[in-house]
């Protein structure tokens, strides 16, 4: 990297860490328990709560996936500031639990007459040549088959729920061979939103007289599924 390339990027992550920055300190000043933000010798941390989700976020940002490659980057920019590898890796850990925290409560954020689509997605691990031989993530990880692609693959399935503008409200990761059924009920907890778009391969007999007792209508749309919680209506349209 030239001094010119260091220089440029330095004065991006600058930036974009000033911005992170207010938005954490507020999300941490206000959801982050008591209990976490007084613990015991908490002061004599080298490298702030705060600062650290601040460090996770700009890794999302910047899209790296590497948690190895993070920390290098990191050490290049900080001056020697930053955690031990292993260290930070723990600590990163610790805080997942407080980043749930706040994603729970931005979509409290979100209005119920938000329009919510359901969708899943492939992870593969491996090009599918090597489906039956890699053993990456060997004691999670399996064989599924993705239609819309037409393509058998090794790796993970992401469902996601999200809004039109493309807000994540909630997402379950599974094996690839399991069927997007038997994740929506998983899916759609604590969904606030009150209309539902959704593939007809999340639809189930089981589904269908759950939503039955609940009182919640759902129909078709071409290929889609639609559902309106909290109506009184029932039944296929």
């Amino acid at each position: 990297m030239s001094h010119l390339q260091y220089t440029a990027k330095s004065h991006h992550l600058q930036w974009n860490m000033k911005q992170l920055s207010t938005i954490c300190h507020h999300f941490y000043c206000h959801y982050c328990p008591d209990s976490l933000k007084h613990r015991r010798n908490v002061s004599l941390s080298k490298v702030s709560d705060e600062s650290l989700l601040v460090l996770l976020v700009l890794q999302a940002e910047l899209g790296i996936k590497s948690q190895r490659r993070f920390h290098r980057i990191c050490q290049l920019f900080f001056c020697g500031q930053m955690l031990e590898r292993s260290r930070f890796n723990r600590r990163s850990k610790q805080l997942i639990w407080l980043v749930q925290l706040i994603r729970q409560a931005m979509n409290d954020q979100i209005s119920p007459n938000a329009i919510a689509i359901v969708h899943s997605f492939p992870l593969p691990l491996c090009q599918p040549v090597r489906n039956f031989r890699s053993t990456i993530f060997e004691e999670t990880a399996d064989i599924g088959y993705n239609a819309s692609k037409n393509l058998w693959f090794y790796g993970f399935k992401v469902n996601m729920l999200v809004t039109f503008s493309g807000y994540i409200l909630n997402y379950v990761v599974t094996p690839a061979s399991v069927h997007d059924i038997q994740v929506v009920d998983e899916l759609l907890e604590g969904c606030q939103q009150s209309m539902i778009l959704a593939d007809l391969d999340y639809l189930s007999k089981e589904l269908k007289n759950a939503w039955n007792r609940k009182a919640i209508a759902y129909g078709h749309l071409g290929d889609k599924i639609w559902m309106v919680q909290g109506s009184t209506m029932t039944g296929d349209y």
